[in-house]
């Protein structure tokens, strides 16, 4: 079954404990939680304290981690190629917060480098390599979060960049939307990538890149087609969360309103 979940900077401006609430309330199994200087989870500040609180919430409402996300923070190969041990430490850290946390994956942003897409792509597999071992050992997934504007954009790409990486523990977060706006068929992107997804966003949107505008999902005007999105989850085996993805300028009641798109949609196709 796929579950539910949502990525919690779409509601940054809320206290933690408040989000988690109205999640639970609406019937979300998961959140994707993130982590920053300014995140609901504040990796300037103490973490352990953090932590405990939020494992608190996650219990009482019945939630999970889906996710951590490493928000308002430096894409990773641009991150590398500034300060490796910098951001080998950064995201080893996310890790151990996603252990203490019981997520499954790590979020990382690919980025790009003014001095071009060779040296973005060495920069990044540097990163990645030295990162790898840690994943593989506290057995948390680095998720590759295909973005356009960046140097990982399509589903090949997310497999070569495994490849040369070589750890089972390099995953790919499928960004239906990223993929859809940069002209992808939905099932065929899902279907090129499908052994390696572990993780899932999903976007409302109009037009495509690069005169796209994001919307809620479910909300009027929204072309992403979820029903072939789904499918082809289903097709592939794919049974862990979907994660709407909005943000905090969308409407108040943004929550609601994707929900009741995704969680009616897999409903009918017997895959919640």
């Amino acid at each position: 079954m796929i579950g539910i979940s949502y990525h919690s900077g779409g509601m940054v401006d809320k206290p933690l404990p408040w989000v988690i609430e109205h999640l639970a309330g609406i019937g979300y199994d998961a959140i994707e939680i993130v982590c920053g200087p300014e995140a609901h989870i504040r990796t300037g500040d103490p973490l352990e304290p953090q932590l405990a609180q939020a494992r608190e919430l996650l219990a009482a409402h019945g939630m999970s981690v889906a996710a951590v996300n490493p928000y308002t923070q430096p894409p990773l190969a641009n991150f590398a190629q500034q300060d490796l041990d910098g951001a080998v430490a950064r995201w080893s850290m996310l890790i151990d917060i996603a252990v203490e946390l019981g997520s499954a994956n790590v979020n990382f942003l690919p980025g790009w480098l003014a001095e071009g897409d060779k040296q973005a792509w060495e920069a990044l597999i540097k990163a990645l390599k030295a990162l790898a071992p840690y994943a593989e050992d506290k057995g948390v997934n680095l998720a590759i979060h295909n973005h356009e504007g960046q140097i990982i954009d399509s589903p090949d790409k997310c497999l070569n960049l495994i490849e040369q990486v070589g750890s089972d523990r390099l995953k790919v977060l499928c960004d239906i939307t990223n993929f859809y706006i940069l002209g992808a068929d939905v099932e065929q992107a899902v279907q090129r990538v499908g052994p390696y997804i572990t993780h899932c966003h999903q976007k409302g949107v109009t037009g495509k890149y690069p005169f796209n505008s994001f919307l809620v999902p479910g909300e009027e005007g929204d072309e992403l087609p979820f029903d072939p999105f789904a499918r082809a989850l289903g097709s592939a085996g794919y049974d862990a969360c979907i994660s709407v993805e909005t943000f905090q300028w969308m409407r108040d009641d943004k929550a609601q309103i994707a929900y009741d798109l995704i969680g009616k949609g897999l409903t009918e196709m017997g895959l919640r």
